[in-house]
């Protein structure tokens, strides 16, 4: 199969909501696929949101809307035609409808085909069906006709989806009980049977499940052209299908899962190292490891792997993976595979990317590709003074990325519409190019990253995600938790010069079943450039009646009374 004919599919998800012990999140609902990213955190609950296909690519925004933009000849944009929507002027993005009352939580694209996982666990696809990749038992197209839009995928009785992952022509998911499951194309292995087999293709064919190991669950999961990788519960790496070109980091060049009694293998990363997140290319791979270090493995044509030239990692006896040079000191927050390119946050919030740069994928203001040349590894990408890379993702030929302000902008190829500006045009390879001089992709309004309470908070960082709140990180000042009142506001001076009192006299009253309750504590204050802060907890000797409003006054000397209502959780 021809290289130039053919990709993987980014789609960068996630060690979750599994390890939510380690995460800053709170998540109703099903685990939201919680993305690619490195360290626990941010950036890896963004990638979820954000997906690039072959021409094309998905957003979660807002509330849980889906907007698309790019190539739509195979009804991957879910719109009930085959046209491509922003390479005209005035055309951005189009939503995508999930049916009545639901809304996204993460999407993976695959080459030509989409996924989405909704607030219910609920997995729907829509787009190119040639090997039922997208698991209705049959292979038809789904989104290019009139009335199309998505279709629903049997995961088993009750079973629910927490990640999402499109390769080429075949997609997994991992289910609510870490299993993995897929469906599509099976001509490389890719569904771990130990034959070739399609599944999903033909009637009453739905998903296969992936032997992960005895007692082994899946915490990530990605998928390339023809192979998959996923992060187990111990951190090791898994990988299967495709091999020609090394991408299951195995010493050779024999495809796994194609053969009867084969299934998955184990990817060296280290003495003692574990992943912390993985991404696929068409057929290259990476790891973020628990230090931070990226390493990388597979295919190497453009300098893809970072190494300073093209050869190919872990097609060769002792070959495994290699390291990437981010920069004295740098360790990575996200990673992101594309085509035939790379891109990694780093602990700094900066974007560096390495590999194919011909259609100035690498936003360099030319079309160098980087990586491929002794003394090459990465590049960093200008997203304007001061900006930071909040999330990025890889196409094929182009790259998108949020920034800090949530603005999300392309570069790269552009023929199809991929880069959601309104013009057939590519980006990044003319001087004077960079994503820093670019102006947002039109998402209805909305933002990257789901907003389920619709207070401007993502979820991604919203401590409160399902409760509209005024605090930065997404709660209400005031909030009820069983019998204890959480606190935490700011009150203004009567004055601008008057100094904050040492401590605030917080007031709650309530009803519950044995009758009125008041409780009255001091709180410290803390002096911010608003007024005085005020937070803590006040404790109750019961818990307020259900129906019960749950009233909170605080009042302090030379501060303005303020008086709230308490939220309940």
């Amino acid at each position: 199969m021809s290289v130039s004919t053919t990709r993987r599919a980014v789609a960068l998800i996630v060690i979750g909501v599994l390890a939510a012990a380690t995460l800053p999140l709170a998540i109703s609902g099903p685990a939201n696929g919680d993305a690619s990213g490195g360290t626990p955190g941010v950036p890896r609950a963004d990638a979820s949101q954000l997906s690039l296909g072959f021409d094309y690519g998905c957003a979660v925004v807002g509330a849980g809307g889906l907007r698309c933009w790019g190539g739509g000849g195979e009804g991957q944009l879910a719109q009930g035609n085959p046209g491509s929507v922003g390479d005209s002027p005035g055309e951005s993005t189009v939503p995508v409808d999930l049916g009545p009352g639901r809304s996204a939580v993460a999407v993976g694209a695959g080459d030509y085909h989409a996924c989405v996982i909704l607030d219910t666990g609920q997995v729907r696809c829509w787009g190119y069906n040639s090997s039922g990749q997208l698991g209705q038992g049959h292979t038809d197209k789904i989104g290019n006709d009139p009335g199309e839009s998505t279709v629903p995928v049997d995961l088993g009785p009750g079973r629910t989806a927490l990640a999402i992952a499109a390769g080429g022509y075949h997609t997994c998911a991992i289910l609510d009980t870490g299993q993995v499951r897929c469906w599509g194309y099976g001509g490389y292995g890719q569904m771990g049977q130990g034959n070739t087999s399609d599944v999903g293709n033909d009637p009453g064919e739905t998903t296969v499940a992936i032997d992960l190991g005895p007692g082994r669950t899946a915490l990530a999961i990605s998928a390339g052209y023809g192979h998959t990788c996923a992060v187990l519960d111990t951190g090791q790496i898994r990988c299967w299908g495709y091999n020609a070109s090394g991408q299951l980091a195995q010493g050779n060049t024999d495809n796994i899962g194609d053969t009867p009694g084969e299934t998955t293998v184990a990817v060296d990363l280290g003495p003692g190292r574990t992943a912390l997140a993985l991404t696929a290319g068409s057929y290259h791979n990476c790891a973020v490891l628990d230090t931070g270090q990226v390493r990388c493995w597979g295919f190497d044509s453009y300098g893809q792997l970072g190494q300073g030239n093209t050869d190919p990692i872990g097609d060769t006896p002792g070959e495994t993976t290699v390291a990437v040079d981010l920069g004295p000191g740098r360790t990575a927050r996200a990673i992101a595979a594309g085509g035939y390119h790379t891109c990694a946050i780093l602990d700094t919030g900066q974007l560096r990317c390495w590999g194919n740069n011909t259609d100035g994928q690498l936003a360099q203001g030319n079309a160098d590709s980087v990586g491929d040349s002794p003394g090459e590894t990465t590049t960093a990408v200008d997203l304007g003074a001061g900006r930071t890379a909040r999330a990025v993702e890889a196409g094929e030929y182009h790259t998108c990325a949020v920034v800090d302000t949530g603005r999300l902008s392309c570069w790269g190829l552009g023929t199809s519409g991929q880069l959601g500006r309104g013009s057939p045009d590519s980006y990044g390879a003319n001087p004077g190019e960079t994503p820093a001089a670019l102006p947002a992709i039109d998402l209805g309004g909305q933002l990257v990253g789901r907003d389920s309470d619709g207070d401007g908070v993502r979820d991604a960082v919203d401590a409160c995600p399902t409760v509209a709140g005024g605090r930065p990180n997404g709660c209400p000042e005031a909030v009820l938790k069983g019998k204890k009142v959480v606190l935490d506001t700011v009150l203004t001076k009567k004055k601008a010069s008057a100094k904050c009192p040492a401590k605030a006299t917080v007031t709650v009253k309530t009803k519950t079943k044995a009758g009125p309750l008041k409780v009255v504590k001091k709180l410290k204050t803390k002096t911010v450039a608003t007024g005085c802060a005020v937070k803590g907890k006040v404790k109750l000797s019961a818990k307020p009646k259900k129906t019960a409003k749950t009233k909170v006054k605080i009042t302090g000397t030379k501060l303005k009374t303020k008086r709230l209502v308490a939220v309940r959780l």
